[in-house]
């Protein structure tokens, strides 16, 4: 079995199947270089469409514009090759932090994303409340790998489908 994940949740462009990942920066310009990276990628990692079983989406959270591109890039993937989507929380796949950190994702209305440990579900707290906590902030882009994993997991779990997490 083998899944291809991508996500654009955050400012990094995530890819990833089981076995290799990529994460480039791209800040606001996902839709502008999303086809070229993932053709790009499939090449370098030797996969092809046709040995893909799975498309898997980060679902966020993350801005409006940038969870819209990767959802509709992924159903389009999927449709075209014939493959079932799932999506998964993108702050599920974030590396776990070093000792005495915490996963927060500001946004830009004042609140952030507070991630207590790797695979939690995420609560969304205002962003002042950060401000003099003396908090470690890890805001490491999400694995590839890991995004690919656990879509697989969910998968076999019998879910299907994507919803997004806007911020």
């Amino acid at each position: 079995m083998n899944a291809l994940a991508l996500d654009t949740a955050t400012p990094y462009l995530v890819l990833g199947t089981l076995h290799s990942e990529r994460t480039l920066r791209r800040g606001r310009a996902h839709a502008e270089t999303l086809v070229g990276d993932l053709e790009d990628f499939l090449a370098w990692s030797g996969v092809k469409p046709a040995e893909l079983d799975l498309v898997v989406v980060g679902e966020g959270p993350g801005s409006y514009t940038g969870l819209r591109v990767g959802l509709a890039a992924a159903t389009a993937l999927a449709h075209a090759w014939n493959l079932p989507l799932v999506g998964v929380p993108t702050l599920a796949a974030v590396p776990t932090p070093p000792q005495g950190a915490q996963v927060v994702w500001p946004s830009r209305n004042r609140f952030a994303y507070v991630l207590d440990r790797p695979g939690a579900p995420a609560r969304k707290e205002a962003l002042e409340a950060w401000a003099d906590t003396g908090c470690r902030m890890w805001a490491a882009p999400p694995s590839g790998r890991r995004l690919a994993q656990l879509g697989l997991e969910a998968w076999r779990a019998g879910r299907e489908g994507a919803e997004p997490r806007y911020l």
